[in-house]
């Protein structure tokens, strides 16, 4: 690939990127969400013809005019979202729109051609043929979605966030696979945010950040300590390694809940001030996403008393609990977040339409598109195009988008639930940016994640929930990552 470069109207994605795969070679690709990583390799597999630059395969260059003239050039691209039929069988799977024989469906012959395929790698002889995909885990349906692409004969393997479903032993067995279809001289796109598995499988890197390549050196010489650094601008790199250890000032309560109790969790207290972020520890299943719901007004609480600003509050609904000021950012963005049919002005100022924008009940149009514009810049979303659906955006900064949305209501209290999750450093760095920033306004933020050295950069208080109580309140200076763990693993 020379000197790829690639518009969305006004909006660069790719500057005059270049990318070489020699035969045999796993290749890194790595950068920020919206970095153009996923352009990059749609641009690869036909999807975006309408680019700069050339493609060239074997010396000779090649038009990918759609995804079908990229197979049938040798390009497979496997997406994170798998394009399997569930309701068909791992042999039909594979051999689907390339059966043998001329009229109809030969089931002898159809299996015949899946068995000989999967034969060409020990990693995938043991595929069960005769299995519904759909009764399979996610590692052996990445292992299907592959046997498909070899059955086509493809020279180029792209794997777009292959490990993001996988188990540890699921994402051995296809490190396992990569490697012995590379010594069989396949040539492999890697695309992970999970930079240990790059360092581990790949022999080659690109880095990529704002639609241009930073550095591609072999992945040997890079630790992953010097990999975050590439990955990230020097203003992410001071944000996020800095100290930033200051406690909230002495300040009102935001939040109080005395013996609050729901299905999920009972006999919850807490005193949250304005300006404090207030972390929640636990495994999964030990309350915390459900105490979230019931805080916001997604859940209703039984018993107990629940405070906002002073006052008593009971929730009916999240409309209600925004009204009041108590704004959460779900955990699962795509079902319970984001549209992906609106644009993203129109994804923003959900909550925003109030009188200064909607006066009468008619919304201005001029005031909400500036309003949207703005923001996306201060949140550094990409690309910045206020006009562009949900669905066009990378998890990362879908993700900017849903706490920009909750920071426009001017809420008192924010509840983040798993906030960075699914996203890469960069994206990360700026998410974490953003809720020190919201907490430096007055804003009191309420932390959920799964992370736990994200709490402990975020945190003045950490709490420990399990099995539906709060076990241990602790400020951040009385507790490291090992005390942390080892407090969870104890509850």
């Amino acid at each position: 690939m020379r000197e790829i470069s690639k518009s969305f109207g006004p909006a660069t994605v790719l500057d005059r990127v270049s990318l070489e795969l020699a035969p045999g070679e796993i290749h890194g690709l790595v950068g920020q969400n919206g970095a153009g990583k996923s352009t990059l390799m749609k641009v690869l597999g036909g999807v975006y013809p309408d680019h700069g630059g050339t493609i060239e395969i074997d010396d000779e260059s090649i038009v990918m005019s759609t995804p079908r003239a990229a197979l049938a050039a040798g390009i497979a691209v496997i997406y994170q979202e798998l394009s399997l039929i569930p309701s068909m069988t791992v042999a039909e799977n594979i051999v689907l729109g390339i059966e043998p024989g001329r009229v109809g469906y030969d089931r002898s012959r159809s299996e015949d051609l899946a068995r000989e395929v999967i034969s060409r790698s020990s990693a995938l002889s043991a595929l069960p043929l005769n299995r519904l995909v759909g009764s399979l885990g996610a590692g052996t349906q990445q292992m299907v979605e592959i046997a498909k692409a070899l059955a086509r004969n493809a020279k180029v393997l792209v794997l777009d966030e292959p490990t993001a479903r996988l188990s540890g032993p699921e994402r051995d067995q296809l490190h396992a696979l990569t490697r012995e279809l590379a010594s069989h001289g396949t040539s492999v796109v890697y695309i992970s945010h999970f930079l240990e598995d790059v360092l581990d499988v790949t022999s080659r890197l690109t880095v990529l950040r704002n639609g241009a390549v930073v550095t591609t050196a072999d992945t040997a010489t890079f630790t992953r300590d010097s990999l975050v650094r590439a990955l990230l601008s020097r203003a992410l790199l001071e944000d996020e390694f800095s100290a930033r250890d200051v406690p909230p000032r002495a300040s009102a309560i935001a939040l109080r809940a005395e013996s609050i109790s729901a299905p999920g969790f009972t006999d919850i207290d807490i005193d949250l001030r304005e300006g404090e972020i207030f972390a929640i520890a636990g495994l999964v299943g030990s309350g915390r996403t459900r105490l979230a719901r019931a805080l916001s007004g997604a859940a209703r609480i039984r018993q107990g008393r629940l405070e906002v600003g002073g006052r008593r509050a009971a929730f009916r609904s999240p409309r209600a609990a925004a009204a009041a000021g108590v704004v959460l950012v779900p955990e699962d963005r795509k079902s319970d977040g984001i549209i992906a049919s609106a644009t993203a002005q129109e994804n923003l100022l959900l909550r925003a339409l109030d009188s200064s924008l909607a006066p009468g009940g008619i919304v201005r149009i001029g005031a909400a598109r500036r309003i949207a514009q703005e923001r996306i810049e201060e949140l550094q979303v990409h690309p910045p195009l206020p006009q562009l659906l949900g669905s066009g955006f990378s998890g990362g900064n879908q993700q900017k988008l849903l706490i920009g949305r909750a920071l426009l209501a001017r809420p008192k209290v924010l509840i983040t639930d798993q906030p960075t999750a699914g996203v890469d450093v960069g994206a990360k760095a700026q998410i974490h940016a953003l809720i020190r920033d919201a907490a430096a306004a007055g804003t009191a933020v309420i932390v959920i994640s799964d992370d736990l050295d994200e709490l402990l950069a975020l945190a003045h208080t950490v709490a420990i929930v399990d099995h539906g109580r709060i076990t241990s309140v602790l400020r951040r200076d009385q507790i490291d990552h090992d005390q942390l763990v080892e407090r969870i693993s104890a509850a």
